[in-house]
């Protein structure tokens, strides 16, 4: 779920019996508040965090059973490495959930925040988050039902996004939304492949049984990465991270890191064994691994834990730490507002006598301004006190400040508008040579020219932002963006480029926080889910992208790629009778029919796969995915010199895409041709980044 910083409420909101004081998260799910159970006779419970289904998915019962089986397979874990559920049910309809709040990041914010400083998390503390980790959900695994009946559970998501780190040194499992159970199942509709690809074990990308081995392995994966610096099975598709993750052979982890000890990557590679019963067998036996290897590498204490983490996110700099600690702040000890069944009169008879005098508020408040998702460009002020800042200050003429301001103002106009005489940069003449530009080069110039024009207004930085995110000008779209966002910071489309170039820049964390920010302006703008569904194709979450594209044609936006690539990424994630139901109502459109085409290949339909593409090819003669798909088919019927064909064909057509270089050298490696040293070079040549991945690939057949 992307996080947003803490939404505090002027006053409270009730929901049911719970005081809602924040909004402290919203996803493409849920929204997260910040809130206290108050009972009918008017006892305060604890702080809690409160977990909403989104109003738009309540009529999805799918989305419902998911949700509510999250609370309901969680709930049944007593451990202290499990976050905590405190009540499940529903208000008026609405599905709910209440959990300890956490206060802390999770494993995958620490990770990110280690490398912006060019750092990994220290051996110890990582090894000492994992071994927690592993400990809490060897728990679950061995949970047992209300019947005294074991739940047989699989997290089937245990990735770093879902370990918590506390900043008390606490580490907590979170997120059991796509657990399956012996009992239950899981919320989703078998066959589909869930959470995320690159800690998916071989048999759960093989369509094989799954049991809590699976989730062993994904724990083998966060374990090499830790010692690496890379993951274990990469690519630059989701179809090349699976077939590496099927194949099996991850590379030495002292290859990277010659200096680790022999034991600690034995552990390793032991968790991430293709066939689960060479793995540990439990995620106990893994912990107990940990743990006993000592050394330089003897896992931290929960102490040493806490003051990393601390010093990482520290509460002067923190963004989210400040928020949390405004959301504790502005929870009334006297509630206010109006209280469900009569409540009021019990509350505030409860709370006279300890309720706070009434203080003159201050006139400058860090905590209440505010507060930035990404670092502020200036110096930040030190934190008050609350002493300092319930003490009234004293009365001050405003004259001279305001006289000081106005001179400030007048001489920097002038300053201005001097500079831009001389140096003739204008919003309006920058904007005006973007679309006179002729070739790339020309536009890049006027943008930076736009850039630096400081008369530039919404519009034109808009315009230019616009620009730069299709010139893949990654970083000069964010600038834009910001800058746009300054003269306009209700725009929501402001907030769609700035996620678009964080795409491009590979910066998710800021692109979920702009996404978030666009959804709450505009939860109408289909363009905020095109915006998503990038992300999450880029991310190599093909369930999560082909949701975003689903959206995104409900809402009706006008985006040609909506449906095709809505069945695409369905059918990458396993959801092929819904890629097909998608595609087909859509397969008068060529590009459609040939992804069509491609899920009845999957299916075992060459027949109508071959009619499927014949037709798109009529109409679409250069649609490459048309000629990629084609070429599978006739290899798979064995008309290898007709694959052969289309799959040049398709190389041709789109060199940026690998796979039909790919499939013609594995088909040249098949027939064992002398072709194949050739493609080989062609392939690490032209896509540098993913060579040696291809190249395995192509051996592999």
């Amino acid at each position: 779920m992307p996080s947003t910083l803490v939404d505090s409420f002027s006053e409270p909101n009730w929901f049911g019996p719970y005081r809602l004081t924040s909004r402290l998260a919203t996803g493409g799910m849920a929204e997260v508040y910040v809130g206290r159970h108050v009972a009918e006779d008017g006892a305060i419970g604890p702080m809690v965090a409160v977990k909403r289904l989104l109003p738009h998915l309540m009529k999805d019962q799918q989305v419902v059973r998911m949700f509510l089986n999250e609370a309901r397979i969680t709930s049944q874990i007593n451990h202290p490495n499990v976050v905590r559920i405190v009540d499940l049910g529903q208000q008026n309809g609405e599905p709910f959930i209440a959990m300890e709040l956490l206060e802390g990041r999770t494993f995958a914010e620490v990770r990110e925040q280690a490398a912006l400083d060019g750092k990994r998390v220290p051996l110890p503390v990582a090894l000492q988050i994992l071994a927690e980790a592993c400990k809490g959900l060897h728990a679950a695994h061995h949970a047992l039902d209300d019947q005294g009946q074991p739940l047989r559970l699989v997290h089937r998501d245990f990735t770093p996004d879902n370990v918590h780190v506390g900043f008390k040194g606490d580490i907590k499992v979170i997120d059991f939304g796509v657990a399956r159970t012996q009992t239950w199942g899981a919320g989703t509709e078998p066959g589909t492949l869930k959470g995320k690809f690159f800690y998916m074990s071989p048999e759960m990308i093989l369509a094989k049984p799954v049991d809590h081995r699976a989730d062993v392995f994904a724990a083998g994966v966060m374990l090499y990465e830790q010692l690496t610096g890379h993951r274990p099975f990469t690519g630059s598709s989701v179809e090349e991270v699976v077939t590496a993750i099927a194949a099996g052979r991850p590379k030495s982890p002292r290859a990277y890191e010659p200096a680790l000890p022999a034991a600690l990557e034995a552990v390793a590679l032991r968790a991430l064994a293709h066939d689960p019963d060479q793995r540990f067998q439990s995620l106990a036996e893994l912990e107990n691994a940990l743990r006993t290897i000592g050394g330089e590498v003897a896992l931290a204490s929960p102490q040493m834990v806490a003051h990393y983490v601390s010093n990482l996110f520290p509460l002067e700099r923190d963004p989210m730490r400040q928020s949390l600690h405004k959301a504790r702040e502005i929870d009334p000890s006297m509630p206010h507002g109006v209280l469900p069944s009569g409540l009021q009169s019990k509350v505030d008879a409860l709370f006279a006598a300890t309720a706070p005098p009434q203080q003159a508020p201050p006139e400058s408040d860090t905590l209440s301004q505010p507060l930035l998702s990404e670092a502020a460009t200036s110096p930040r002020p030190e934190p008050v006190t609350r002493d300092e800042r319930l003490r009234p200050e004293p009365k001050r003429s405003r004259l001279p400040l305001v006289l000081g301001f106005l001179a400030l103002a007048a001489v920097g106009g002038g300053a201005g508008v001097w500079w831009r005489a001389q140096h003739g940069v204008t919003g309006a003449g920058a904007l005006e040579a973007l679309r006179a530009a002729k070739d790339d080069a020309g536009k890049l110039k006027a943008l930076e020219q736009l850039a630096r024009a400081e008369d530039a207004t919404a519009p034109q930085l808009g315009a230019g932002a616009t620009a730069a995110v299709e010139l893949k000008q990654s970083e000069l779209a964010l600038e834009l963006a910001q800058r746009w966002q300054g003269k306009a910071p209700q725009d929501a489309a402001s907030y769609v480029a700035e996620a678009k170039a964080a795409t491009q820049a590979r910066k998710g964390k800021r692109a979920e926080a702009a996404l978030a920010k666009a959804a709450t302006l505009a939860p109408d703008d289909g363009a905020v889910d095109v915006a998503e569904a990038e992300l999450r194709e880029a991310q190599g979450e093909a369930s999560a992208a082909a949701d975003a594209w689903g959206r995104a044609v409900k809402k009706k936006v006008k985006d040609a790629r909506a449906i095709p690539h809505q069945g695409f990424w369905l059918a990458q994630a396993g959801r092929l009778d819904e890629a097909e139901q998608v595609l087909s109502k859509a397969s008068r459109d060529p590009e459609s029919a040939a992804e069509l085409a491609g899920v009845k290949m999957r299916k075992g339909s060459t027949d109508e796969a071959t009619a499927l593409l014949r037709r798109a090819l009529k109409e679409s003669p250069n649609l490459a995915p048309a000629h990629y798909y084609l070429g599978a088919v006739l290899f798979a019927k064995g008309e290898v010199a007709q694959a052969r064909g289309e799959y040049a064909k398709a190389d041709t057509l789109a060199p940026q895409d690998h796979r039909a270089l790919l499939a013609l050298c594995q088909l040249e490696a098949r027939e064992k041709s002398a072709a194949v040293d050739a493609l080989k070079a062609q392939l690490t040549q032209r896509f540098p980044a993913q060579a040696k991945s291809l190249v395995a690939q192509c051996e592999a057949q």
